[in-house]
C-alpha cells in the first residue's frame, strides 16, 4: 500500500502539475511540500499546520480533502488528555457530610462563648462590647456619601464574541480560520472584503501582510507587517484582542473651547 505522500506524488505527476506551482499558488514554502510528498512530517510546523499544508495541497489538485485528513488523523492520533479522577475515588469513601462540619463548628462558636463569659471579667467585657444606643449610634455614623451618578453604576458589557471585517488593498494569500474552523483560504484581489465571528479565537496566514486593512470588534487594526511580508500563525483571543487594535482616540476639550473664543472675539 502507498503512503500518504507517495499517494500525493502519483495524483500531482498524473496531471502534470509542477511541485513548484503549486508552492507559487498556494504561497505555501516548497520545503515543506517537499517534506510532505516523501512523508517527512517531522520536518513540518506542528501538526496544526501540517493539516493546513495538506488542505491546501489537495484543494490545488481537486484531491477528496477528507479523505487525506482522515488518512493524516489515523497517522498522527491527536494525543488524549488524561482522565480526572474523582475525589471519592481517591479517598475511597463517600464525601464528609457538610452538615457535621457545620455542627462542628457551632459547638466550637459556643463553648468558646461560654468559656469566655465564665472567665473573671467576663461580665465586665460583655457591658464594653454591649451596641451602642440610638443616640450613641446617630452620632457615631459617618457623613452619608453622596449616591453614585447613573454614569458611574454603567460597566461596559463584556466582550464575548471575535467580529472580523478584512479588506483588501493589495493582491492577497489568506488563510483565515475560527475556533479551529477553515473560513477563508486563497487570494483575495484588491477592493475584496471578508468578514467571519469567533466565539475563542481566530488564526490568520498571510503572504502579503502589508495588503490588508482590518476592524475586530468595531475598532480600526494595527498594521501586521509590511508590504509583501509572509506572517502566519497570527492569533486572536478575547483576551489578546486589545493588542491588536489601535486605541480609541481621547478627547482633546479642543471642541470645548470654540465657544469660549468665538464670545472673546
Amino acid at each position: 500500500m502507498t503512503s500518504l505522500g507517495q499517494e500525493l506524488r502519483q495524483e500531482r505527476e498524473k496531471r502534470g502539475v509542477r511541485l513548484e506551482e503549486i508552492a507559487q499558488a498556494t504561497k505555501v514554502s516548497l520545503r515543506f511540500l517537499t517534506a510532505l510528498e516523501n512523508d517527512r512530517f517531522d520536518l513540518l510546523p506542528g501538526r496544526f499546520f501540517s493539516k493546513a499544508i495538506l488542505r491546501s495541497y489537495a484543494n490545488y489538485l481537486g484531491l477528496d480533502e477528507k479523505a487525506l485528513l482522515a488518512r493524516y488523523e489515523a497517522l498522527f492520533p491527536p494525543e488524549q488528555p488524561p482522565t480526572r479522577v474523582k475525589e471519592s475515588e481517591v479517598s475511597g469513601g463517600r464525601p464528609f457530610p457538610l452538615s457535621l462540619v457545620l455542627l462542628f463548628f457551632v459547638i466550637i462558636i459556643i463553648v468558646a462563648t461560654a468559656y469566655f463569659l465564665s472567665r473573671p471579667g467576663g461580665e465586665r467585657d460583655q457591658r464594653l462590647s454591649r451596641k451602642p444606643s440610638l443616640r450613641e449610634s446617630t452620632l457615631l455614623l459617618p457623613p452619608a456619601a453622596e449616591p453614585l451618578k447613573a454614569s458611574e453604576l454603567e460597566l461596559p458589557a463584556p466582550i464575548t464574541q471575535l467580529q472580523l471585517q478584512i479588506t483588501f488593498h493589495q493582491k492577497t494569500w489568506i488563510q483565515v480560520y475560527a475556533d479551529g474552523v477553515l473560513k477563508l483560504d486563497g487570494i483575495k484581489n484588491p477592493g475584496a472584503t471578508f468578514e467571519t465571528t469567533a466565539n475563542k479565537e481566530l488564526l490568520l496566514h498571510l503572504g502579503n501582510a502589508g495588503g490588508i486593512e482590518f476592524i475586530l470588534n468595531g475598532q480600526k487594526g494595527k498594521s501586521l507587517g509590511r508590504s509583501g511580508a509572509v506572517v502566519k500563525n497570527i492569533r486572536i483571543t478575547l483576551e489578546n484582542m486589545k493588542d491588536f487594535v489601535e486605541p480609541p482616540a481621547e478627547n482633546s476639550g479642543g471642541e470645548e473651547s470654540k465657544p469660549e473664543r468665538s464670545r472673546q472675539s
